[in-house]
């Protein structure tokens, strides 16, 4: 059960076999809360499925049922509510396991009422954390949600489906190729936010960007006084911080060879060991690599190991890149654009024809993120209801311009630029217009091709136009 902070007041459940206790408390706590009672674990664990408290005072010794059974099974139902254990002197080795249990705070009787508001405070100023975690998890799942990956190519929803798939399973390791820029961490965060770990951290690391001195100790940790310049209380890896998550390794290419034998060890024994400690540590991690690199040829040149490729490529998803699949650039540009309108409150509806063609026909080098950034400029920038080609001036032209006219080479030496000015002289305005003129009409006033033309950029053809009078 989540409730918002700012909902009505809470309630709290005492569980006593005492009535006079029950009945004390009751009365103490009623004027800020709803209280209910319940005189053993039977009708606490049906208030609990009924009609959930917010906090449980739970007697940590009844008959007819242990506080500590009880504290187990009402966290099976729902593990938001918070449990302050209720117990006697002399009963420390029980609220230590109570604590474990996941108890949140106990109170000695008999109670004194400020430590029993400090403590329900307390409790649920936690319940407040861990519903804002609830309600973050759930926004990052619906943003990763698979199904929100776009394209419509076979090639694609091919990767897709081995997405969907692999997702079901929490310990399979999965291997994400692909060119820079096609999406390949976007496809781990959505494994992993429709997996069984979904509840876990999910951790992304880019081996590319870490220091290979200092690699191992980033990946798995150190003891404190491992090395010279050591952190005095030692420092958790990547792998301890992702504990019962998901490890992304991008860029997994770049980790050296004794690092990639350890890496190797870890998914084998499911243990590794900090920089400077014999104790292994427990490493429950589902790992997925990705890389923009061929990995079968760097096996053959030595320089990445076999046997660590098929321990990571349990599953292995390829993403092709975008040139291969244009039939999915619409869908991303419709995507992108209802993104930026609301992001920068603008309202293209539509591209053109022609400006979908600059788009399909674009060589896409850095691909979807190369994309993404595209659409946002000129959302950004352009105040229209529609992408016009003009609008694109900055993507290089990939379709051949327009063949010149016909012309006569010995004429166009003689002719352009002229051997020598006229001594009558010659007016420099009208030259250039010119100039701009003969290309316009020669590109049918594209002012893109336009400006390639005469190797200015379209924003100094735009002035030149308008300063001549060019239409």
């Amino acid at each position: 059960m989540v409730k918002l902070m700012d909902e009505a007041i809470y309630k709290i459940l005492i569980v006593d076999d005492e009535a006079s206790f029950r009945t004390s408390l009751k009365g103490a706590l009623k004027k800020d809360y709803t209280v209910a009672e319940a005189r053993n674990s039977e009708k606490a664990i049906q208030q609990v499925k009924e009609n959930p408290p917010d906090v449980v005072l739970l007697d940590i010794s009844m008959p007819g049922g242990s506080g500590l059974e009880t504290l187990q099974k009402i966290r099976e139902i729902d593990d938001y509510i918070a449990v302050i254990m209720v117990t006697a002197h002399g009963e420390a080795k029980n609220v230590v396991q109570a604590i474990n249990q996941g108890a949140v705070d106990y109170l000695t009787k008999p109670i004194d009422m400020d430590e029993l508001e400090i403590a329900i405070g307390k409790a649920l100023e936690r319940l407040h954390y861990k519903q804002e975690i609830a309600a973050l998890r759930k926004a990052l799942s619906k943003e990763y949600n698979i199904d929100n990956l776009i394209g419509k190519s076979p090639e694609f929803l091919q990767a897709l489906s081995m997405a969907k798939r692999v997702a079901r399973s929490p310990d399979a390791n999965v291997y994400i190729g692909g060119e820079s820029g096609v999406g390949k961490e976007l496809f781990a965060r959505a494994i992993h936010f429709n997996s069984p770990r979904v509840a876990s951290p999910f951790v992304a690391v880019n081996c590319a960007a870490i220091n290979k001195e200092v690699v191992e100790s980033e990946l798995f940790g150190y003891k404190r006084g491992a090395f010279t310049g050591a952190h005095t209380k030692g420092k958790k890896g990547f792998f301890e911080e992702a504990h019962s998550g998901t490890l992304l390794l991008d860029e997994v290419a770049d980790l050296p060879l004794d690092v990639q034998a350890k890496l190797l060890r870890i998914l084998e024994e499911k243990e590794f060991y900090a920089v400077g400690d014999s104790q292994p540590k427990k490493a429950d991690v589902r790992v997925i690599a990705a890389t923009n690199q061929p990995l079968e040829q760097l096996i053959e040149k030595g320089q990445f190991r076999q046997d660590l490729y098929f321990r990571l490529a349990t599953i292995a998803i390829n993403i092709p890149p975008l040139r291969e699949r244009k039939e999915d650039i619409p869908l991303l540009v419709t995507y992108c654009l209802e993104i930026f309108n609301k992001k920068y409150g603008k309202k293209f509806q539509k591209v053109l024809p022609k400006a979908e063609e600059i788009l399909l026909n674009h060589p896409w080098k850095g691909n979807v993120r190369e994309l993404k950034n595209a659409i946002e400029r000129v959302t950004l920038l352009e105040d229209s209801t529609e992408v016009k080609p003009d609008h694109l001036d900055f993507l290089t032209p990939t379709t051949p311009s327009p063949a010149p006219t016909k012309h006569d080479p010995g004429k166009e030496t003689q002719d352009f630029p002229p051997s020598e000015i006229p001594s009558s002289g010659i007016c420099l305005d009208d030259v250039i217009k010119k100039i701009i003129t003969t290309a316009y009409t020669q590109t049918s006033k594209n002012q893109v091709q336009t400006a390639k033309l005469l190797g200015i950029t379209r924003n100094t053809l735009l002035y030149r136009l308008k300063k001549y009078g060019i239409r």
